[in-house]
């Protein structure tokens, strides 16, 4: 019996190590630079798609700049 829950426990540490792993990476968007303008923020973000650098980006005004993260 110990070394069924020994077995169990390990297997489920396991799965849930795989699904943390391997789901993070692809839905986290990075901080890619910051600027001045708005539109200047948005010229990066259309190049950086049009470049094949990411599929999608977001520009966010804080503080009086702008914070482009794709």
């Amino acid at each position: 019996m110990a070394k069924a829950r020994a077995l169990l426990a390990s297997v489920i540490l396991a799965g849930g190590l795989t699904v943390a792993l391997g789901a993070a990476p692809a839905e986290a968007a990075t901080l890619r630079n910051v600027y001045y303008y708005d539109w200047d923020c948005h010229r990066v973000g259309n190049l950086g798609i049009s470049s094949g650098w990411w599929t999608s980006y977001t520009c966010n005004p804080e503080h009086g700049y702008w914070f482009l993260y794709a």
